[in-house]
């Protein structure tokens, strides 16, 4: 009996010890596992450092972080380029032949509507008026009329310096060919007036196709002013809403008679893309003219005009009229020359002087019979 008591006792005390060291290891465990949260939770919550010789650590605050690509985003989306070209749209209404060399759009211009064609200045014109006024132009003043001393020696002085400096355009136009237009018109009823940003209405231009147009502009003009034409601007209409004097979309401009026509280019200039310019702007006052004078119901042709184109010191003379189909409707403009009998140039007082002699023949032509025949076209035209 007591043999048994004494193993009961060993027993329980074994149990005991085995469960106290379990515990034991059971807290310890809990402990370090409550530990390990606690410093995950401190680490969570304490500040980032910065690191200022880290070169991710600083950041441009005009610029997006840079995000690399990744099989999730698709190659088409990059960051756009601002320095790349895009071509124009095809809807756009800006001709696309615009980029075109001169010398193709010159060529272009014979299968247009109307027809645009150059004519050697030493071919027969096929114009009886054309031939008149070539004559009328290369035969003698009767009148002793030269221009000022003092505006040739200007004029020279000016081109000298244009063409030792290689001014612009602009330049020559401002300095040495508009003061020529203005001292062979000298006491004549006309004015010289600047055309290079006025628009030519798009109905009056040559065509390539049903809706594009050539759309070329010249850089200065020769026209009636009102103030000395008054009475012949009244019958013609001038104040009538929606009457076109020109070919020209501008409230000045598009309200006068306009002449010669004059297309300028610096030294060393490109003569192929100023005929080009020059034909195309003509040949808009030409459908014009031609449009006035088929709405009158007469049969009076427009007269023809005269042309020039300025390279730096250089001066060459066309003239422009027009055919008239079966209809009686333009279906071709002619450009005729350049006339080597006319071509001159500002390279000294001498050139000059001849010039504006040239010029001034010009003036009287357009001050006696182009107004004439103009005025009778569009009066019938505005009659009816």
């Amino acid at each position: 009996m007591e043999h048994n008591a004494n193993d009961s006792i060993e027993r329980w005390i074994d149990n005991v010890s085995t469960e106290l060291q379990f515990s034991s290891t059971t807290s310890s465990n809990a402990n370090r596992e409550g530990q390990s949260w606690l410093d995950d939770v401190e680490t969570a919550t304490q500040p980032k450092r910065s690191y200022p010789d880290s070169p991710m650590a600083q950041s441009d605050p005009q610029k997006r972080p840079r995000r690399e690509n990744s099989e999730n985003v698709p190659p088409s989306v990059a960051p756009f380029r601002d320095d790349i070209s895009l071509a124009p749209s095809l809807t756009q209404s800006t001709p696309s032949r615009r980029s075109s060399s001169p010398t193709r759009v010159k060529a272009q211009l014979a299968t247009a509507s109307p027809k645009v064609v150059f004519v050697h200045g030493s071919a027969d014109p096929g114009c009886i008026e054309a031939k008149s006024l070539l004559g009328f132009l290369t035969s003698d003043d009767s009148t002793p009329w030269q221009a000022s001393t003092d505006i040739v020696k200007k004029i020279s002085s000016a081109s000298s310096r244009c063409a030792t400096e290689l001014r612009s355009e602009g330049s020559w136009a401002i300095d040495v060919v508009r003061p020529l237009l203005e001292a062979a018109i000298d006491d004549l009823p006309l004015e010289s007036w600047s055309v290079q940003t006025e628009s030519v209405y798009s109905k009056y231009l040559p065509r390539y196709t049903a809706k594009d147009t050539f759309n070329r502009k010249i850089d200065l003009v020769v026209g009636l002013p009102k103030e000395s034409w008054k009475e012949e601007y009244e019958r013609v209409g001038i104040d009538a809403i929606g009457r076109d004097l020109s070919h020209i979309d501008h409230p000045h401009t598009g309200k006068r008679l306009l002449g010669l026509g004059v297309e300028v280019k610096p030294l060393g200039g490109n003569l192929i893309e100023a005929q080009v310019q020059l034909s195309v702007w003509m040949t808009g006052l030409m459908s014009w003219a031609y449009s006035s004078q088929h709405q009158g119901g007469t049969h009076v042709s427009p007269p023809p005009i005269v042309g020039c184109t300025v390279l730096g010191e250089d001066w060459k003379f066309y003239i422009i009229y027009g055919v008239a189909g079966a209809s009686q409707q333009l279906s071709e403009v002619r450009v005729w020359g350049p006339f080597s009998v006319l071509e001159g140039q500002t390279m000294d007082e001498r050139g000059v002087a001849a010039l504006a002699l040239r010029l001034r023949r010009v003036m009287q032509y357009i001050r006696t019979s182009y107004t004439e025949q103009l005025l009778s076209t569009i009066s019938s035209s505005y009659s009816q």
